[in-house]
């Protein structure tokens, strides 16, 4: 062996025992390269508009598909790659009647793991590389880093699953100058399995790993500014913010153990305790900001938010919503949630009609 393998070996060695030592329950290395074959579904996948009103995914499409790129960091060597579990075994699904995705219980993973992907970028720094840490806020492939890195392998829900932990975990990475050691790469373990693809309630799969957003009930409740598609409205059922349908029925999460008490940051916050979802559809703009401030919630913004509150009323509401619906169609500061108030309105007197 010869110096500088030595020097790699005991430097990645370092870097995986800090990124333990911080909390995160699985941790690899992948050589930084181009993403030849996801650079190819990518442009597929923007050219056939599957990206809805996520226009940066358009704009950062080179970025993403090499992490060498000078907007990224020119010269990258390693990119590494750690996963938190969140998963809460308490039960808690949401505000009722609504529910939201198990991430979102808690407070903003971004700034929770970035802090802590930091400190795993000191021991590169330290050793006088450039690293540069990716929490799902800058252009970086991490699920298919993720694979590359030995973490897990993309499920066909497109979700990354790790044997042992499951798809409910956070990723973070840290592209870096450090030529590291990399980990084998894992290969995919989904078989015959169509669980994920059949439970859907939009349909939003084409096929495995294919997604059309525009379809996908995570990205119309948080990334889709405007009115809903009439078509995927009850659809909704009782998703407030976000979906964990496609996850939930994966056999790999059935068998998935506990979070790590480490990140006790994903338990669900104090924001929840004895709110429903008409205080919610009440709430006025600032009202929502101090409410949803270091929550994941803040992504979908006060008129979304009250937009998915409404239809889920309409979806599962009873009838002493009916008030609270009829005041958000007349005095509503936002036309959207006005009229997705109106559709509520009268889907739950449909509703209870049909009951009677």
């Amino acid at each position: 062996m010869t110096q500088d393998t030595e020097l790699t070996a005991e430097l990645t060695a370092r870097v995986k025992a800090e990124a333990g030592a911080v909390g995160f329950a699985r941790v690899g290395v992948a050589e930084a390269q181009a993403l030849e074959e996801e650079a190819v579904h990518l442009d597929a996948w923007l050219a056939a508009g599957r990206h809805g009103q996520m226009s940066w995914m358009a704009e950062t499409a080179s970025v993403r598909k090499d992490p060498r790129n000078p907007n990224m960091l020119e010269n990258a060597k390693s990119v590494i790659v750690m996963a938190a579990p969140y998963v809460q075994r308490d039960g808690f699904e949401g505000p009722p009647p609504g529910r939201i995705a198990k991430y979102a219980v808690g407070r903003d993973y971004h700034n929770v793991l970035t802090k802590k992907g930091r400190k795993v970028a000191r021991v590169l720094q330290e050793a006088g590389f450039v690293a540069r840490v990716a929490v799902d806020s800058k252009p970086v492939f991490e699920r298919a880093w993720a694979e590359r890195a030995g973490i897990g392998f993309v499920g066909k829900n497109c979700c990354l699953i790790i044997p042992g932990v499951g798809s409910h975990a956070f990723l973070a990475c840290v592209v870096t100058t450090a030529p590291l050691r990399p980990d084998e790469p894992m290969t995919r373990r989904c078989g015959s399995c169509t669980l994920c693809l059949d439970a859907c309630p939009t349909r939003a799969f084409s096929g495995p790993r294919s997604l059309d957003a525009r379809k996908c009930i995570s990205y119309l409740t948080i990334e889709h500014r405007g009115a809903i598609p009439a078509q995927h409205r009850k659809a909704l059922g009782p998703w407030m913010f976000g979906c964990d349908v496609c996850q939930d029925v994966c056999p790999y999460n059935q068998t998935a153990g506990a979070a790590d008490a480490s990140l006790d940051a994903f338990a669900p916050g104090d924001r929840w305790s004895g709110i429903d979802l008409a205080r919610l559809l009440q709430m006025t703009e600032d009202g929502f900001r101090a409410w949803a401030e270091g929550s994941p919630v803040k992504r979908a913004h006060h008129e979304g938010l009250a937009r998915n509150v409404a239809l889920v009323l309409g979806n599962r509401g009873e009838e002493i919503h009916l008030p609270v619906l009829d005041d958000a169609q007349r005095n509503h500061p936002s036309q959207v949630v006005r009229e997705a108030a109106e559709w509520a309105r009268n889907e739950l007197k449909r509703r209870l009609a049909v009951s009677e």
